[in-house]
């Protein structure tokens, strides 16, 4: 691997001059940083030694302080005046009287304020605590607020003992400690309670820093004094300097120069450990536990090694400046014709191919100069040449770009990955419907990569190392023809394809209103063959039927069956002239019906189906009539369709509803299964001829069909209302028949002026156009 320079960004005229300066400053800033470095290392340790001595000598005479007062504390609880007075104070109530304990504590309070606070100026106040644990009295005879905690402090204590640090007592206050010492009788050595004694921690330190002469006369000096429970006590140094204050002064009694943190965790350092601010060492006072922290500033105590590396790295810096002066002269001359070449080739990189660089010089730079100068030439003549070529190449790009833009039919180039990469207007939006996932892409016909109808068109498409094929795809309502055919390898040997698409769904349309038609012409043809072929043996049942009813007595329960048998003749004739009924138009034979009987008939004549399924068949007519004009047995063909469809879409049995009622001008009929509903996709195709979901060989797509013809011959409808996983609905809509109207306009349809019998006899000619 290639060194690469360091400076590669900076210009060759300011490198070498850099280096020079460089060398100059690491030797005179390094060597004088690591030269101050030790000699400031020495002075820390020689630091830190004098703080330790000086902590250990302010603790001694801490120590030796505390231990005076305590001792003094312990003489005034042996005074008699004091013990005796603290047992009688501690008498049961009902023994003492209230003039009595008043006389006692006032003579205790002044003994304390005449005879033992004067004695010791560190002493704040003197109170007594009962051998229970109360505050009795204090010697200044003012509420003492942390009297509740001394006397906690004292319960269960048998010896003299010092307590932390107390809280100051209101804002301008300043922070106190107390000594303790165990009150007995004077006859029987009893327990009766404790003196305790509120220490000034400003006249105890400065009394105890002053006699350790050991002061240090630097303005800089930190001491902390550290109590058990971590509260920490700032003492400014100027109280215990040779010539400050006297320990007993206004100034020391006022609190001056004392500060007390709860959290020894903000201290400026750990014990004997040197920060960047401060250095500082601590020791611990072995009377009460506490510890005393000695600091001094880190900008003062190393004053004298302060400038040290600052000198160094001046001299640095001069010797810097003269090494660039010298080397100002050959500068000049080296880096010139390099900048000179440098401009030059940043010219040619912007485009100016005419650019020169004029060196006179014989030496290497002039051979570099002249070597450009040729180069930069070449360039500037095989950039003419390029240029020329490139504007044929953007006139044929520009005549294929319009060649494709104007294609009618969808281009699209997929890369190597079968990512599109080229796209004309046409074939944008197949491209985007490919891209959706959300729409479906099937095949139109069986292919050879799958079945019709499946999902594989969409990865069959962009698969690029698939060989050339053509298909015909359902993508997004519209049906296209695509042609795949793969593009050569490029240089990596990797290869895309061309996809080319047409929209062939008018032709599809087309094509199957052709095919409809064709099978409509070859239908009317088979239907002339079947309606000779049928009619014969229908004939010879029909007519074996009427002499069979010719035979049988009115009363015959066999009468029936005969009539049953002759509808339905009639309905397999008419049946069979459907097929017909497309090719020609008929007309119907007009007569006057009730809707109600012929769905009782239909629900006779398909007992068997039903039955042979298991669906129940429940008929909701009403009661009232609903008489309709039109051909009874095509009226009848339609509830055959409706009610055969609904028993064949239950599976595994059901129930099928038949609801007839008036509604307005027409007669409503719904026919409602509990069947599985049909698919959505197909629920606007059933009514199309030839369309049937059923399995092939059980339907011919024309029930349907026919029933809506038949109703709107009639001036009716036929409609698919709903359909879902509960069933589905139709409904057919009859004109109905007004008596009235037809009476007025000359007589009934069926009789053309009878007698005005309109109902009567509607079972006779009901039988008699059977």
């Amino acid at each position: 691997m290639a060194l690469r320079d360091p400076l590669h960004w900076v210009p060759v005229k300011y490198k070498l001059v850099l280096v020079f300066a460089g060398v100059c400053l690491l030797a005179f800033g390094v060597g004088g940083t690591l030269v101050s470095r030790s000699a400031k290392s020495a002075l820390e340790r020689e630091i830190l030694a004098r703080l330790e001595f000086q902590a250990r000598a302010y603790a001694t005479a801490l120590d030796g302080e505390l231990e005076l007062l305590t001792r003094r504390t312990e003489d005034f609880a042996s005074d008699g005046f004091i013990r005796d007075h603290a047992e009688e104070l501690g008498r049961p109530a009902e023994e003492l009287g209230d003039e009595e304990r008043a006389r006692l504590e006032s003579e205790l309070r002044a003994h304390l304020v005449a005879n033992k606070l004067p004695l010791v100026p560190a002493f704040l106040d003197l109170l007594i605590v009962s051998a229970d644990g109360r505050p009795r009295l204090t010697a200044s005879g003012a509420p003492e607020p942390a009297a509740g905690v001394l006397a906690a402090l004292c319960a269960g204590r048998s010896g003299s003992f010092t307590s932390d640090l107390l809280p100051p007592e209101g804002a301008a206050g300043f922070p106190r400690l107390s000594i303790a010492t165990p009150l007995t009788s004077r006859q029987g050595e009893r327990h009766v309670g404790h003196l305790v004694a509120l220490v000034h921690p400003g006249v105890w330190a400065v009394k105890g820093l002053r006699s350790s002469e050991t002061g240090v006369e630097e303005a800089a000096e930190i001491l902390h004094l550290s109590d058990t429970a971590g509260r920490r006590l700032a003492i400014s140094p100027h109280l215990t300097r040779t010539g400050g204050p006297a320990a007993d002064s206004e100034l020391v009694r006022s609190g001056f120069g004392l500060e007390l943190s709860a959290a020894e965790g903000n201290a400026p350092a750990r014990p004997g450990v040197p920060t960047r601010k401060v250095f500082g060492k601590a020791y611990p006072l072995a009377t009460n536990g506490w510890s005393l922290w000695v600091g001094l500033r880190s900008e003062d105590a190393l004053a004298a090694v302060a400038g040290l590396q600052s000198r160094f790295l001046l001299v640095g810096i001069v010797l810097a400046a003269a090494a660039s002066l010298l080397l100002l002269f050959p500068m000049r001359f080296l880096a010139r014709p390099i900048a000179l070449l440098s401009e030059g080739a940043r010219r040619i990189r912007d485009g100016d191919f005419a650019t020169r660089v004029e060196i006179d010089n014989s030496d290497e730079f002039g051979d570099l100069a002249r070597s450009f100068n040729l180069m930069s030439a070449a360039v500037e003549e095989r950039t003419q040449r390029l240029e020329a070529s490139a504007g044929d190449l953007r006139s044929e790009r520009d005549r294929l770009n319009a060649v494709i833009s104007s294609m009618r039919d969808g281009l699209v180039v997929l890369d190597a990955d079968g990512q599109p990469v080229v796209s004309n207007r046409a074939g944008r939006p197949l491209l985007d419907m490919l891209r959706d996932e959300r729409v479906p892409a099937l095949s139109h016909n069986i292919c050879e990569h799958g079945r019709a109808g499946d999902e594989h068109c969409r990865e069959c498409l962009f698969d690029v190392g698939a060989p050339p094929r053509s298909c015909v795809i359902d993508v997004g309502g519209g049906v296209y023809e695509v042609h795949v055919t793969r593009l050569a390898p490029d240089s990596s040997g990797r290869s895309g394809s061309v996809l080319l698409a047409r929209d062939i769904s008018d032709r599809v349309a087309q094509d199957e209103r052709q095919i409809h038609q064709e099978r409509l012409a070859v239908l009317g043809e088979v239907a002339a063959v079947m309606a000779h072929e049928l009619n014969n043996p229908l004939a010879a049942i029909s007519m074996y039927n009427q002499m069979l009813r010719a035979e049988l007595g009115r009363d015959s329960g066999l009468r029936a069956n005969v009539e049953v048998i002759q509808r339905n003749v009639e309905s397999c004739k008419r049946a069979i002239r459907e097929l017909l009924d497309y090719a020609t138009a008929s007309t119907p034979e007009i007569t006057g019906l009730d809707v109600r009987d012929t769905l009782e008939d239909v629900a006779t004549f398909l007992r068997p189906l039903r039955e042979r399924s298991g669906v129940e068949l429940e008929l909701d007519l009403g009661r009232e009539p609903l008489l309709v004009s039109g051909d009874e047995v095509q009226i009848r063909q339609i509830f055959v369709n409706l009610i055969v469809n609904a028993i064949q879409a239950i599976e595994g049995g059901g129930h099928v509803v038949v609801q007839a009622r008036a509604g307005g001008d027409h007669v409503l009929v719904e026919v409602s299964d509990s069947g599985c509903g049909i698919d959505p996709q197909a629920r606007e195709l059933v009514f199309r001829p030839f369309y049937t979901t059923k399995a092939r060989g059980e339907g011919t797509g024309l029930g349907l069909p026919t029933s809506r013809r038949i109703a709107e011959m009639h001036g009716g409808s036929l409609e698919l209302v709903a359909s879902g996983p509960g069933g589905t609905r139709f409904r057919v809509r009859l004109r109905r028949r007004v008596e009235g109207a037809a009476r007025a306009a000359g007589g009934s349809d069926e009789s053309g002026g009878n007698d005005g019998n309109d109902g009567s006899d509607w079972e006779e000619r009901r039988a008699s156009s059977a």
